[in-house]
């Protein structure tokens, strides 16, 4: 059960760039940053058990510090084959100014 659709980058300039990502509309995130480092938290809402198959785009605009912008999805544990998985896709960017 990931949680996290299609996510991609598009510079601002020189130390901003938009995250765009795509999470199912029965699902709600939060988002966390300090120092450069954002953490993006996708959850199913209260009472939901399955992700929905209809995506929403969200934006979050991402700064600089230290010359680094670090993105971490975090989603909630899915079952596989009595396995239990967790995926956190990771983005980081360096800028050379």
């Amino acid at each position: 059960m990931e949680l996290l659709g299609t996510y991609s980058l598009r510079r601002i300039n020189e130390k901003n760039y938009e995250l765009i990502y795509d999470i199912p509309d029965n699902c709600n995130f939060s988002v966390a940053d300090k120092d450069g480092v954002y953490v993006i938290t996708i959850e199913l809402n209260n009472g939901q058990t399955q992700p929905s198959t209809k995506f929403i785009t969200e934006k979050t605009t991402c700064t600089a510090f230290d010359k680094i912008i670090e993105i971490k999805f975090t989603q909630e544990n899915y079952l596989v084959l009595n396995a239990t998985f967790k995926t956190k896709p990771k983005i980081r960017i360096d800028i050379n100014e």
